[in-house]
């Protein structure tokens, strides 16, 4: 089924160039058909999501760019099995998320899955350190943690030291700033070491300095650890640094306008 999930997959990827030629060789890790979403608002359906299609290759960083409200959050819910969509259906690295029922789907998301969101999500009663080794007490649960507990600390550690944390790991988030709590959140995303990340707005919230380190952080994991990444965001300038780049618009994925936004864009290096 993989080999032929890959076969003739090429919508999204991009044509032309070394990097697109090495995004393209890559195995097939996402593959999304045909999603739709919507909600009841005011007894009324909002339609937000209108037939995506996606594929993401292991290794590469793919942008979603798109205005506010037009269904990329959303969208990256549904991607990373946060949501359920209406219709559609997603593969993960050949699973069929139907064919899992809610606790795994929930292992999933723990173990293989990392995501970090605009407004961090941070637990604000626990230190930035038990807030990066939070996901590792989920995964273990009370009986096996007494087991793991050395790596999953030791691991908590390095990630801090990684973004540049370690001696804030006893502040609580109220005493960070808002780049220390999104390189946090990064921490903490990572501390299961997933296959994939997602990320929503990640420097959304942040100044323009502070946006540039978030980025050169997450750009950094890519190149040194192969991080599979899909971004939603509305800055074309971050856009620009990904692998690749799909425009949503109105809840489907658009071609062939605004072509220096909407079409993909293979990484210059």
């Amino acid at each position: 089924m993989q080999d032929d999930m890959q076969d003739g997959m090429q919508d999204g990827v991009p044509e032309g160039g070394a990097a697109a030629a090495v995004v393209d060789n890559r195995k097939l890790l996402l593959h999304a058909t045909g999603l739709h979403k919507s909600y009841k608002v005011g007894g009324e359906k909002l339609e937000v999501l209108r037939g995506v299609d996606m594929q993401v290759r292991e290794g590469e960083i793919l942008a979603i760019l798109g205005k506010s409200g037009c269904g990329k959050s959303t969208l990256l819910h549904v991607l990373g099995w946060l949501d359920k969509p209406d219709q559609g259906r997603i593969m993960f690295d050949g699973v069929d998320r139907s064919t899992l029922n809610a606790q795994e789907r929930a292992r999933l998301r723990n173990q293989v899955m990392g995501f970090v969101f605009q407004f961090y999500h941070l637990l604000p009663e626990l230190t930035a350190f038990e807030n990066v080794l939070m996901p590792s007490m989920i995964q273990y649960g009370p009986m096996a943690w007494r087991q793991e507990k050395k790596h999953a600390t030791e691991r908590a550690r390095a990630l801090l030291d990684l973004v540049s944390l370690t001696p804030r790991a006893k502040h609580r988030p109220r005493q960070l700033s808002g780049g220390e709590r999104q390189r946090v959140a990064i921490a903490r995303a990572l501390q299961n070491e997933p296959r994939f990340l997602f990320c929503d707005e990640p420097t959304g919230n942040l100044d323009g300095k502070t946006a540039e380190d978030v980025r050169d952080l997450l750009w950094g994991l890519n190149e040194e650890q192969n991080q599979t990444m899909v971004i939603v965001t509305h800055d074309a300038k971050l856009a620009s640094h990904a692998h690749r780049v799909v425009h949503l618009e109105r809840g489907r994925i658009v071609e062939g306008k605004d072509l220096d936004l909407v079409e993909e864009v293979a990484l210059d290096s």
